[in-house]
């Protein structure tokens, strides 16, 4: 590519030049850094009025995170700078750029480009924000990530330090003015996240429980009532109710395949659907006896 259809790149064809280095990153390293520099610049001015919105920035952000891993040197300071932007003016952030922000941040330690400890600390602050499309990409990070770090071994050490955040986290709550609360609101996806994982089979231990079990007395009243419904045996939320009884009849399914006509990929997808709900029906009867198993991890005050 010539020069001048170089120059054409900069700086108005982001994407196309995305492309272009994810094909050939030592080709455009030159390209790449004059980004950077626009990247730091746009950064200095966005710190003077961090609340408005900024199209420019918003692009230079994505544009960085998925094409870091090309350049890891020339990046590595990246994603602690996004961490602090969000850490200090998560508040009063266009809603679309701290998802942005966020989802870059998330792309970055799915690549491993940064640690799960230091994030996921930040993440369950976010769950402050008045934003539910945002808390719910923050929810699903938070669970997947942890699954992952705990899939070969227990990750005992981060495990320690995001349960004792989490803790902090709904404690936090206790003074708080009602459900509406940026605590409140927090505390209770916190909590969340404590039910989903021991449910996993992911957090199972005593510290986990007792967690859930301090959140039964908490004054916000979603939080107290999540908490009791764990340990009730109510592992599901008002909402999964209803897929409960749109559940559709596996017989009836089965008759369906044999009175019309048979193919091969219909009775395989079939089989499959089958399959699934079958699982799902065996995991809803487990929940009981699941949470009764979670009573045992009970600390005893009076130590009997």
């Amino acid at each position: 590519m010539g020069k001048r259809n170089r120059a054409a790149l900069l700086p108005t064809n982001i994407p196309q030049l995305q492309n272009l280095i994810k094909r050939d990153p030592l080709s455009y390293k030159e390209e790449f850094l004059q980004q950077l520099r626009h990247f730091e610049s746009s950064r200095a001015i966005f710190e003077l009025k961090p609340e408005e919105h900024s199209t420019d920035f918003q692009d230079l952000i994505n544009f960085i995170s998925q094409v870091s891993p090309c350049y890891p040197e020339e990046t590595k300071e990246f994603p602690d700078q996004i961490i602090t932007l969000l850490s200090k003016h998560y508040q009063i952030l266009d809603a679309e750029l701290r998802r942005t922000m966020v989802q870059a941040l998330v792309l970055l330690r799915n690549r491993e480009m940064i640690s799960s400890t230091a994030l996921l600390s930040l993440f369950f602050t976010l769950f402050r924000c008045r934003d539910k499309v945002l808390r719910d990409i923050l929810y699903n990070h938070i669970v997947n990530d942890i699954k992952t770090s705990n899939q070969k071994a227990k990750n005992n050490k981060m495990n320690k330090t995001l349960q004792g955040f989490m803790y902090t986290m709904l404690t936090s709550a206790e003074g708080a003015a009602g459900t509406g609360s940026e605590n409140a609101i927090a505390a209770k996806r916190s909590l969340d996240v404590c039910i989903e994982l021991y449910r996993k089979n992911i957090w199972n231990d005593a510290k986990t429980v007792n967690v859930i079990a301090h959140a039964c007395f908490s004054p916000v009243t979603k939080i107290m009532v999540t908490a009791l419904q764990f340990f009730l045996g109510n592992n599901e939320d008002e909402g999964d109710s209803e897929d409960e009884e749109e559940l559709p009849d596996i017989k009836a399914m089965q008759h369906k395949q044999n009175v019309s006509k048979k193919t091969k990929s219909k009775a395989k997808q079939m089989d499959k659907m089958v399959a699934a709900l079958k699982k799902k029906s065996k995991a809803k009867k487990k929940a009981e006896t699941f949470n009764f198993s979670a009573l045992h991890l009970l600390n005893d005050p009076q130590g009997k």
